[in-house]
């Protein structure tokens, strides 16, 4: 026993990478929604990159430690506290048997990551022990729920430094990658979706994150419904883009205009309803670089 669960909060549950092997099933990817977050608090660690944390969703989260034990918190500032007494983010921090750890309410982002040594020791569904609420798998914190993981000691302490903590503050800037939809939309369109600034509707989760702004001309024409991917924006019936997310469904109807790059969507996912968001273009090959050098400083080794 490692944690016990005193307040389970809004939305807390365990993520890890996702279910990336499943999708011929109709089974979604799941996992963290801010990947940039949760591999610094697997990394400051020296956990796997694919162990299991606890994703906070707007906080309101007590738990209780039931051993001696190695944390790191990243992600958005919740006003993190261990036994009322204000600690930081984006370092590794020694915690003694019967501490309280609490988040309050937002301050910057939504969504903060709480990492063990070792990571949480959940059941694995499917390859993974990411819960996904929308298929029944697992299921979110509850009142006394156990948390189990092992017990550690800190050696040094790591940390990031400041200038490479993310400011959640700021408006988002998506880059798109053009899907084979892409032509499609007139050059008029795709002006219009590129030069104006989107604002979140309050439809947005784990599924996906609608947009609102001026509406583009959609053709009414069906469409066969196919594979999608994680980060695809599609132009629903009433002109309006919809990012589809970690728990989205594998297949659709809409038309697509392109995919966020991946690692973009973490910013994202640290935003709340009306926040800002524009897309810019991005060209393949500079995607390829970033994701490779994200993968190599992480050792994110998908085929393992």
């Amino acid at each position: 026993m490692s944690f016990k669960v005193i307040k389970p909060g809004f939305l807390s549950t365990i993520q890890d990478y996702g279910r990336l092997t499943h999708g011929a099933h109709g089974m979604n990817q799941s996992g963290v929604m801010d990947e940039h977050a949760y591999s610094w608090a697997n990394y400051l660690l020296g956990n796997n990159f694919n162990d299991a944390v606890l994703e906070i969703t707007f906080g309101n989260v007590e738990l209780e430690a039931l051993d001696d034990m190695v944390i790191c918190v990243c992600g958005a500032e919740l006003d993190f506290k261990v036994n009322t007494q204000a600690a930081s983010n984006w370092r590794s921090i020694q915690i003694d048997k019967g501490d309280r750890l609490s988040w309050a309410l937002p301050k910057h982002g939504i969504r903060a990551y709480l990492a063990v040594k070792g990571g949480f020791n959940t059941q694995v569904l499917f390859n993974s022990r990411s819960v996904n609420l929308r298929e029944n798998i697992g299921s979110k914190l509850s009142e006394l729920d156990i948390l189990d993981c092992q017990s550690s000691c800190a050696q040094l302490e790591h940390f990031i430094a400041p200038q490479y903590i993310p400011n959640y503050n700021t408006d988002v800037i998506l880059r798109l990658l053009p899907s084979y939809q892409y032509f499609e939309f007139s050059d008029a369109q795709r002006s219009l979706f590129f030069n104006q600034k989107y604002r979140i509707k309050n439809a947005n989760d784990r599924t996906g994150c609608r947009l609102d702004g001026a509406p583009m001309t959609v053709k009414k024409e069906k469409m066969i419904s196919e594979g999608m991917s994680y980060g695809s924006v599609e132009i629903a019936t009433d002109g309006l883009p919809i990012i589809l997310l970690k728990d989205a469904p594998t297949i659709g109807g809409y038309p697509k205009i392109g995919t966020v790059f991946s690692l973009d969507l973490a910013k994202l996912a640290q935003k709340q309803p009306n926040a800002a968001v524009k897309f810019k273009l991005m060209d393949i090959h500079q995607a390829q670089k970033e994701r490779l050098r994200f993968n190599q400083f992480f050792e994110i080794a998908l085929n393992s």
